[in-house]
């Protein structure tokens, strides 16, 4: 008598056609915004900036930890931006973009929201870190967000103005951008 597995539902392939929730999931916005993460990261205010400041390292090693933490803390490509001194209060620009399976322009529900609420996580977090080391920080939304990327070495600008990557293409969100006064080198 030869045994034969029986098919385990759990063992076949899905597909998100199979699952009658996708596209509400990534479709429809949360009707609450009290239950978004996001909303309640953006609601949070901004800490204080350490009275005394740490001693560095130069502006490459510096610009190397800031990159490690951003992506410890969840960010898949990291860039620093030099801005110019004469039109910002800030000399660099801290960007970073998330993999996004979902364009959230276009897929507002919680599926299409995931990159926004770990670029929100990382910038939140890198800035307070920032802070603590006694320098400004302040995690902006960006209408140049995907300029500076590209500036900062990222990727390029595609068609529509959007950031393309070599490592994800256009499946990238560009998360917000961190201000800041932290001596850093440049990339791009």
């Amino acid at each position: 008598m030869a045994f034969r597995l029986a098919a385990l539902p759990w063992r076949r392939k899905h597909s998100p056609k199979d699952d009658p929730y996708w596209d509400s999931y990534i479709k429809t916005a949360p009707t609450d915004l009290a239950n978004s993460a996001a909303e309640i990261i953006r609601r949070a205010p901004e800490g204080n900036v350490f009275p005394t400041r740490s001693d560095l390292h130069t502006p490459e090693i510096t610009s190397r930890h800031v990159k490690e933490m951003a992506r410890y803390l969840g960010a898949d490509l990291v860039g620093i931006a030099a801005l110019n001194p004469e039109d910002e209060p800030y000399p660099f620009a801290v960007v970073f973009a998330v993999r996004a399976d979902d364009d959230p322009r276009t897929s507002p529900g919680m599926g299409g929201q995931v990159p926004v609420q770990n670029g929100l996580f990382v910038s939140f977090v890198l800035s307070a870190w920032i802070r603590e080391l006694g320098f400004r920080a302040t995690s902006t939304s960006e209408a140049r967000a995907e300029q500076l990327a590209a500036r900062a070495g990222l990727g390029i600008l595609g068609g529509e103005g959007r950031l393309v990557t070599r490592e994800f293409g256009a499946r990238v969100h560009v998360a917000n951008v961190i201000l800041t006064d932290l001596p850093l080198a440049a990339d791009g």
